[in-house]
């Protein structure tokens, strides 16, 4: 093996960036992608029973995986900004979840960076959407968000194969997307 020193230190942080922009632009293209299934499909239920979280409901369908991995960091931004429980009904087909996807990430980088900025990690918010309420760590809040998001992630290429979409060129790693994104580094 060959060690090549970065000349400058890199903090974890970094690698925390890279993994939220990873996962928001992966999320991204797996939207993307849903876009040509056709609503059969896309509403077939290929996981009878499926729940990846006891307080959010079963996640049977493409539908349902890709509701969640569109819209589940907005009710942690609420928490953060001090908001109401914010809606997450409305249309659910893949164009509709992309947009707003794409607003919603855009918050979630605006203060997932201003989380490291200010070097506030291991910040608590109180979120009194939980009954009872309950306190989060920031740092426990993002590690929640991009666990359940892979998780959610590999669950929708699978689904989409199953619908007879092809991903083969949505690769799921890190380290391939972060090359196509620095031009090859």
């Amino acid at each position: 093996m060959l060690y090549i020193d970065a000349e400058e230190e890199q903090f974890a942080g970094d690698v925390v960036a890279l993994m939220i922009r990873h996962d928001l632009d992966d999320t991204d293209d797996l939207l993307a992608a849903a876009t040509s299934v056709d609503d059969q499909e896309y509403r077939r239920v290929r996981m009878p029973g499926h729940q990846v979280l006891s307080w959010v409901g079963t996640e049977t369908t493409l539908a349902d995986v890709l509701r969640h991995l569109a819209l589940d960091k907005l009710p942690w931004l609420a928490s953060i900004d001090g908001e109401d429980s914010p809606d997450l009904g409305g249309r659910d087909d893949a164009v509709t979840l992309r947009r707003r996807h794409d607003e919603i990430a855009a918050r979630w980088l605006a203060t997932t960076r201003a989380i490291e900025r200010r070097g506030a990690w291991g910040d608590r918010v109180i979120d009194a959407l939980c009954d009872p309420p309950e306190s989060f760590l920031f740092s426990q809040i993002v590690a929640h968000v991009l666990t359940f998001s892979a998780h959610r992630r590999q669950i929708v290429r699978w689904m989409l194969t199953q619908s007879g979409t092809d991903v083969n060129h949505l690769d799921p790693d890190p380290i391939i997307w972060h090359r196509h994104m620095s031009g090859g580094l």
